[in-house]
């Protein structure tokens, strides 16, 4: 008589059990809604200007419109951390994103820098093609009728 050699498998159960706390579904799911709820992450954006005193949101203001004409497609922001009045602009993810835009900008904006910022997250193409959609009027609404 011939004796079989026991195949692997049937010497070691192959099976594989995971046991999760019921917990982590409960933080999982938290998690999700706080960051529902934000509208944003921890990125990257480059400073143009800061400023305190009686003039400093004028010419925080003016700097902020006069970069919105030159560059439309870059967001540009506002902001006031107390004294001060700052001038933010692009939403960047990383540093080295930001950076490019801060070495385009150095001849125009000499003194820009690189700052951390809590940064808006990009819009879809559709929400882009909305928002135009919702700018461009149909020409028979936009002319009176008699």
């Amino acid at each position: 008589m011939g004796f079989a050699q026991p195949s692997f498998n049937s010497l070691v159960d192959s099976s594989l059990v995971i046991e999760r706390d019921v917990r982590l579904d409960s933080l999982v799911m938290r998690h999700t809604r706080v960051n529902k709820l934000k509208d944003g992450f921890d990125g990257f954006r480059v400073q143009l200007f800061s400023g305190s005193g009686t003039e400093a949101r004028l010419q925080a203001n003016n700097l902020r419109a006069e970069f919105m004409t030159i560059y439309p497609d870059v967001p540009a922001y506002l902001v006031y951390q107390a004294p001060n009045f700052k001038v933010r602009v692009g939403d960047f993810r990383t540093e080295l994103e930001a950076t490019h835009l801060q070495r385009e900008l150095a001849y125009q904006y000499p003194g820009g820098f690189v700052s951390r910022d809590f940064v808006r997250f990009p819009k879809l193409a559709i929400e882009k093609e909305k928002d135009h959609s919702a700018l461009v009027l149909p020409t028979e609404e936009a002319t009176p009728k008699k």
